[in-house]
Order: structure tokens, then C-alpha cells, then sequence
């Protein structure tokens, strides 16, 4: 399957920037007396200053309840950031029974109230559609807002939703501002994004050195997608003189922190031998990672394997089901060597019509070979030169009805396994990054 938008959004909003500072000293007791006289004379702000201090144990006892109770009195008297740490006790059912309503309620509240985090928080609820219906609409309303009140993370959340045309009509060009003010604000995937927008000419002006630039920005800044397409560009010397020795640190890097991309890019320079030793055992495993981690081509790759028995046993079945796995994440060369075999039979029974539907399935994805074996130009031939793996940006593209004609731009091939479709499969596939 491929990785879905909702599941790239909430990788965006889980992970969290990471900074080396010294542990705070703790933190000195407060006159709790006093501002409890306060609060209940109606000062909201002093309400926020004790049920921060008793939810944190910091100055006074921690105590659930009890910092529950103040944040609602802080919240009853506007103060917007009472309202949101009430509505995350009742998401998350701290202290007390969880009551996803009313954190529902005070999470627009402290939105109303220019509370941006609130914005956000709420805004994934809706764009997940888990525990609440989704609705996109609302989410990206609620994005805008947060965005607009100046958290980077919303507006990198936003330029997704316009580029994948995600509940809001498709527009590349708001996209790449709103990742460029992401990159701005400090959010590497931003960077990483907005330097995706450069590589592609995508709502940017095309631009390879500036989009090298980009993504090491991102890379530095913690992203992993950026490190993948840092790799992919010092592979192939795009924007800068081609590095095989930093395209293997860059993969090997992102590929330990499960980036399925990273691995993939690590998994083809194994498998041919390019820049690193030539291990074909390896490379499997590492195909595999990236198939697991929802890279369309890491599942071709690791089905290609099994088909020639390369690294791994062969295994017909295997393959089958990984051509099938690579089609559905958006790897069309799987859907057409699926169908050769479904074609000609031998590996897996016979069925003329199931390859029909995976041709012309292959054909709506961009796959001129898929065209070209659907209906009146049909002629299996499961024993020619297969495709040779991309080097490129091969994650999930974006569904597509491309009519038959129509060619996906792909970066040049290095490797020459067989497997049951033709070679120019490989050199008309599209592929797009992994966002991860």
C-alpha cells in the first residue's frame, strides 16, 4: 500500500525539534496561598500559574486534579493556553476520564482565543478522521490559522495538503510558499520540501544547486526525507559534482532511522556494487526495510530478487505478492511484471484477463509498457530484458490517470536484473520521494 497522506501528516506533527540545552535547575516554591487568593478574585493568569506548577511538580506538589481544576478556571477567564492544557488532559485522560467532546470544545476554544497550538492539535484530529469524522475542510481552516499565528510545523502541514490537493484544490505554488515559511520558521521538513520544490520545478522555479542547498538544511536540521534526497542528489550530481562516498553515508544514515527511501537508495548501490561492496543478501534486506516502510521500489526490488533468486530463495509466490505490493504504492513497473506472469502463467496460474486489468492498471500509472501490452498491442513476453532499477526519487507518486501515452520522467538506471517485463519499464517509471 502506499503511505498514505494521513499517515505522512501525523509523522509531520509527531516528531518534535530536538535541541541540546542543560537541565533546568528545579524549580523554587511558590506562594501557593497567595495566588490561590488571586485566582479565585478572578485573576485567570494566576489560575495558569498554579495548575502549571501542580501539573508539572514543579514549585508545589504534583497534583492532576488539582492543576486540572485551576486550568479550568484560567480557561473560564480567557487565558487561552488554560484552555488548551485543559483539553489535552480530557484527550489524553489525565487525571480523570478521557472526554475527546470536551477537548474538542476547548481546543477550538483556545483557537478562538489565537491560541495556534490549539489550531494545530485540532486540526490533525479532523485531518486523521481516527477518533473524530474527518474532515479536511475544517483541518485545513484550522491549519491556516495556526499557521498565520506563526507555528512553522502548521504551515508545513498546510503546503502538503495544497501540493497533494488534500481536501483543498491542488496548487504547487502556495505549497512551495507555505514550505518556505516552514523553512523559515525552522522546521526542517521545510526545507526539505521547499528544496523538493526547486528539484521538480513544482510551484518553484527549478533549481538544483538551490535545492541541494535545501535539503542539507533539512538534512541538518533533523528531517531524514532530506537526508534521502540529499543522497539522491550526490548520487547522481544533481546541483553539486556527484559524491558516491557521501550518497552512502547520507543513505546509511537515513536507512538507521527507518527512512524507506534511504534504504532503497542504499539497497540499489549494494546490489550493483557502486560505491559500496557488492552484496546481494544485503541489498535484499535492505529492499525489504524500505518495502516495509511503504517505498513502492523497495518492494519491486525485493520481488525481482525472489523472482531471480537473487539474495534471497527463489520464490514465485513471494514475487507475486511484492509486484502487487510495489503496484499499490505507486511502483508501476509491479503492476506490469505481475502481469506478465498472470499472462504466460508457468509461476503463477494463468489468468489472461487479471493481466489485462494489471496492464492497463500499469497504464493508468504512467507505464508506457503497460500501454503497450494492453489490448490490441498484447504480446507477453515474460523472458525479456527486464527493467533495470531506478537510482531516483522512487517513493509513492500521487495517483494518476495518464492516458496511454503519456511518459513518467525517471532518473537514468544502474542495474540490469532480470525480471518478467521489459527494460524501458524502468526508464519510463515515475516515482516520487518518500515523505517521510
Amino acid at each position: 500500500m502506499r503511505l498514505s497522506k494521513t499517515s505522512l501528516l501525523v509523522a509531520v506533527l509527531c516528531r518534535a525539534p530536538v535541541a541540546w540545552a542543560q537541565a533546568p535547575a528545579p524549580a523554587a516554591p511558590i506562594e501557593v496561598e497567595p495566588l490561590k487568593k488571586s485566582c479565585d478574585k478572578g485573576n485567570a493568569a494566576d489560575c495558569l500559574t498554579l495548575a502549571s506548577a501542580y501539573q508539572r511538580g514543579e514549585g508545589a506538589p504534583h497534583d492532576a486534579s488539582k492543576a486540572a481544576g485551576f486550568y479550568k478556571k484560567a480557561c473560564d477567564g480567557g487565558q487561552a493556553k488554560g484552555c488548551f492544557e485543559l483539553a489535552a488532559v480530557h484527550a489524553g485522560g489525565q487525571g480523570g476520564s478521557k472526554d475527546l467532546n470536551k477537548a474538542i470544545a476547548l481546543f477550538q476554544r483556545s483557537c478562538d482565543l489565537k491560541y495556534a497550538d490549539g489550531c494545530i492539535r485540532l486540526a490533525t484530529l479532523f485531518y486523521e478522521g481516527k477518533e473524530v469524522p474527518k474532515d479536511l475542510g475544517r483541518a485545513g481552516t484550522l491549519l491556516t490559522q495556526s499557521c498565520d499565528g506563526g507555528i512553522a510545523r502548521a504551515c508545513v502541514m498546510l503546503g502538503v495538503m495544497n501540493r497533494d490537493g488534500s481536501g483543498l484544490g491542488a496548487d504547487p505554488k502556495r505549497a512551495a510558499q507555505l514550505f518556505q515559511k516552514g523553512c523559515d520558521g525552522g522546521d526542517a521538513e521545510g526545507c526539505g520540501e521547499m528544496g523538493r520544490a526547486h528539484r521538480d520545478g513544482r510551484g518553484a522555479v527549478r533549481d538544483p544547486a538551490r535545492a541541494a542547498a535545501l535539503f542539507t538544511k533539512g538534512c541538518d536540521g533533523g528531517w531524514m526525507g532530506a537526508c534521502y534526497d540529499l543522497g539522491l542528489a550526490a548520487e547522481n550530481g544533481a546541483g553539486a559534482a556527484r559524491d558516491l562516498p557521501k550518497a552512502v553515508s547520507l543513505y546509511t544514515r537515513g536507512c538507521a532511522a527507518h527512512q524507506p527511501g534511504a534504504c532503497h537508495g542504499l539497497g540499489m548501490l549494494t546490489k550493483t556494487g557502486t560505491g559500496v561492496t557488492r552484496d546481494l543478501a544485503r541489498a535484499a534486506t535492505l529492499f525489504k526495510e524500505s518495502c516495509d516502510g511503504g517505498f513502492g521500489s523497495g518492494c519491486y526490488e525485493l520481488a525481482t530478487a525472489h523472482y531471480n533468486g537473487r539474495g534471497v530463495p527463489r520464490d514465485f509466490s513471494q514475487a507475486a505478492m511484492l509486484y502487487r505490493e510495489g503496484c499499490n504504492r505507486g511502483d508501476f513497473r509491479g503492476c506490469l511484471n505481475l502481469g506478465a506472469m498472470y499472462s504466460t502463467g508457468g509461476q503463477v496460474a494463468q489468468d489472461p484477463v487479471r493481466a489485462l486489468k494489471l496492464f492497463q492498471e500499469a497504464c493508468d500509472g504512467g507505464n508506457i509498457d503497460g500501454c503497450a501490452r494492453h489490448p490490441a498491442r498484447h504480446h507477453p513476453h515474460p523472458d525479456r530484458d527486464p527493467p533495470a532499477g531506478l537510482t531516483s526519487a522512487r517513493g509513492t507518486p500521487a495517483s494518476s490517470s495518464a492516458p496511454c501515452t503519456r511518459t513518467r520522467k525517471a532518473y537514468p538506471a544502474t542495474s540490469s536484473a532480470r525480471s518478467p517485463s521489459s527494460s524501458r519499464a524502468a526508464r519510463r517509471a515515475r516515482s516520487s520521494p518518500a515523505r517521510r
